[in-house]
């Protein structure tokens, strides 16, 4: 989280911007696919819950402007918060009965599945564009 975080806030729009190879998406779109990500899977499972969520639901639409670095900070602490607060006051076992009784640990595990790659994906291009990659 605080990675991601320090690699995403300092960038410009241009910066999230910048499409290296015509086949790749940018920066911001693989920060915002990542909010919209963990955004979607918080919805799934904890349902009414995570209403606050469903504006970042639109994240990963096509037609959806771009969005600052300082917004997406914003959504990555909003869904890092359902994260923290939600998922992690209980045991790895309990399980959400919003989502058909689905462990907090296969929860956080496909949190983590998404996550991960596209921070790989993400650091990789902010690397190869001379900048500060997501450092863990």
């Amino acid at each position: 989280q605080e990675a991601l975080k320090r690699a995403i806030a300092p960038l410009t729009i241009e910066q999230l911007q910048r499409r290296l190879l015509p086949a790749l998406r940018t920066p911001g779109e693989i920060a915002e696919h990542i909010v919209f990500g963990r955004a979607l899977h918080l919805s799934r499972t904890l349902g009414e819950e995570a209403a606050e969520l469903q504006a970042l639901l639109s994240w990963d639409d096509e037609n959806e402007p771009p969005h600052t670095a300082a917004d997406i900070v914003q959504g990555l602490e909003l869904t890092w918060r359902y994260i923290s607060d939600t998922l992690m006051r209980g045991t790895p076992t309990d399980a959400f009965p919003e989502s058909e009784d689905v462990p907090v640990v296969q929860v956080i595990w496909g949190l983590l599945d998404h996550d991960l790659p596209h921070a790989g994906e993400l650091s990789l291009l902010l690397g190869a564009d001379g900048l500060p990659g997501v450092e863990i």
